[in-house]
């Protein structure tokens, strides 16, 4: 007789097999079809970023050519992606767009630009893939899917810092009572061609209106990356522009010139009353000389780069006497780091480079910065003329006409920057004389 206890028990092991098949299948689809989403997903990101730069280096090339109804930096995004793989039709989607188009022109993209929303300057590509399941569809799932994201920033070769005439890099809003960006003294400013900017933010003091007379800014405009941190005292100035992106602080500092690395400079040559300088290293510029070998009254810069290891100081109560004009075309003047500028009178006509590395920059002065910028004063009298970028973003600069002005065709990159004297002072900018940015292609997110 069989026993009641042996027919309950009886296809048991059936149940347990068939359990345990599952949990097989399970972990199966886990090591190995959740392996293929995971490879997926760092595929499709490694697409995702490529197609994103290689928009991003079309737009900053101006390619253009035929590619349907696509303009040539999407047509290169998509091909790109394609090459990796992601062919905007094979169980995936693909989509390419600038941050500033509007959604409705974005194919129904999932996700936008997030901190880049609204921003022309980048690309953003998203990727939508559909992996087809072995072991998962055991368990009802037939597809997983993987959704990434890049966004790019580009910008083209133009206009340091915008085309700004003035920029305060400070990121910080001034304790003081005065602006990152003061416009002060007795008598008129004008800016002619380019704005100014300061890079604080808060509400504390940015820009600031000092002096007796309001600034007048012709063909230009005033920003702040701030929040109504521009104070111009009820002066009629362009509508200011809060809450724009800052500027990199510390800056990317051009690389130090190879003079600094000679030693020393070639001996002036005199003819008359006429002294030629050439490029090389000075550790004092005009050098101090005596004797048969003492600079003439009117001292020529021959074109090139001059590495100054030590304050320059051009004016009163300074080497000033050993010149009575300066004169240079085609010609950058770097100051190495720990010294500063002190411009205050002479008879000065100089102009920046116009080639190489140095193109656009009269001033370079580097620093080893550590929370204490110096003053660098540049100035003088109506026979002073500068021509091109002054780059001292370590310095509080100070333009002061004194009681007659100099001409300036110049861009002026400060620490803080202070616009005064009791003299009208026009400043002018022109690009074309002045240091250029370069192209820049990078991945944000």
């Amino acid at each position: 007789m069989k026993s009641i206890k042996n027919i309950k028990e009886s296809g048991q092991a059936l149940v347990v097999i068939a359990l345990a098949a599952v949990v097989l299948f399970g972990f199966a689809a886990l090591a190995i079809d959740g392996s293929r989403k995971f490879s997926d997903r760092r595929h499709a990101q490694n697409a995702a970023d490529t197609a994103a730069l290689a928009g991003s280096l079309a737009l900053v090339n101006d390619e253009t050519g035929a590619c349907g109804s696509l303009e040539q930096w999407e047509c290169d995004a998509f091909l790109r992606a394609e090459d990796n793989g992601y062919d905007n039709f094979t169980n995936n989607t693909v989509w390419v767009f600038q941050c500033n188009e509007a959604t409705a022109n974005r194919d129904g993209a999932p996700l936008d630009c997030g901190p880049y929303e609204g921003k022309a300057n980048y690309v953003s590509v998203i990727i939508l893939s559909d992996i087809d399941t072995t072991f998962a569809k055991v368990l009802g799932f037939n597809q997983t899917h993987n959704l990434v994201q890049a966004t790019t920033y580009w910008s083209k070769r133009g206009p340091a810092y915008d085309g700004n005439l003035v920029v305060a890099l400070n990121p910080d809003p001034c304790s003081g009572n005065n602006g990152n960006v003061l416009f002060s003294g007795s008598a008129t400013i004008t800016l002619d061609g380019g704005g100014a900017f300061v890079n604080s933010g808060g509400n504390g003091c940015g820009m600031e209106q000092g002096g007796s007379n309001c600034p007048v800014i012709v063909d230009g405009g005033l920003g702040s990356t701030g929040n109504g941190n521009i104070d111009m005292g009820g002066c009629t100035v362009p509508t200011p522009l809060y809450n724009q992106d800052a500027y990199q602080f510390p800056p990317d500092m051009p690389d130090e010139p190879a003079e600094c690395s000679m030693s020393g400079y070639p001996s002036p040559q005199s003819s008359g009353n006429t002294s030629y300088l050439y490029p090389g290293r000075y550790s004092s510029f005009p050098p101090k000389l005596t004797g048969s070998n003492k600079l003439k009254d009117n001292v020529i810069l021959m074109p090139g780069v001059y590495c100054v290891n030590g304050d320059i100081t051009w004016g009163s109560n300074s080497n000033s006497s050993d010149f009575t004009t300066l004169t240079g075309s085609n010609v950058t003047i770097y100051v190495t780091s720990g010294n500063r500028l002190n411009i205050t009178g002479s008879n000065i006509n100089i102009s920046a480079s116009t080639t190489g590395d140095y193109a656009g920059y009269l001033f370079i002065v580097d620093s080893n910065f550590s929370g204490q910028a110096p003053d660098c004063h540049v100035a003088g009298n109506s026979g002073n003329v500068y021509t091109g970028t002054i780059f001292a973003p370590y310095c509080d600069v100070i333009i002061n006409g004194g009681s007659t002005t100099a001409s300036y065709d110049t861009q002026i990159i400060g620490y803080t920057v202070t616009i005064l004297g009791n003299a009208n002072t026009h400043l002018y900018y022109n690009a074309d004389n002045n240091a250029q940015s370069d192209p820049k292609i990078g991945l944000m997110r």
